[in-house]
């Protein structure tokens, strides 16, 4: 288990991360708690499955190697497969808790999302 994150610059603020890993099984972090008070929000998010069939769940938090509060999914996912949210209002997280995907197989998967902290 290990995942990959790049952090490409937003044009005026916010966050994006395009994240990628071979085996997402024991859950991995997106993006890393904000400080007290203050909570991530996502406005996009793209699962794209690039390998077996696997269920997909993004969460808010990991506890014991899974996600502490499912948010999205679990998504059952074929092999080369893609789904895509927009959040018009964003979908916030409970405040100081981090952006967690995890997955129910050790097959490949990558994860592009923005969105903002407040």
């Amino acid at each position: 288990m290990a995942i990959a994150i790049t952090t490409p610059t937003p044009g005026k603020f916010g966050w994006i991360i395009n994240a990628t890993s071979a085996d997402a099984s024991g859950c991995e972090e997106l993006k890393a708690a904000p400080a007290a008070g203050l909570s991530i929000i996502v406005d996009h998010l793209t699962i794209n499955n690039g390998a077996g069939a696997q269920d997909i769940t993004i969460g808010a938090g990991e506890t014991a190697g899974a996600v502490t509060t499912a948010l999205v999914g679990p998504v059952a996912m074929a092999a080369n497969t893609s789904l895509q949210w927009d959040f018009p209002s964003g979908m916030v997280l409970t405040a100081a808790t981090s952006l967690t995907v995890d997955s129910s197989s050790n097959t490949a998967l990558c994860i592009f999302a923005r969105g903002r902290i407040e």
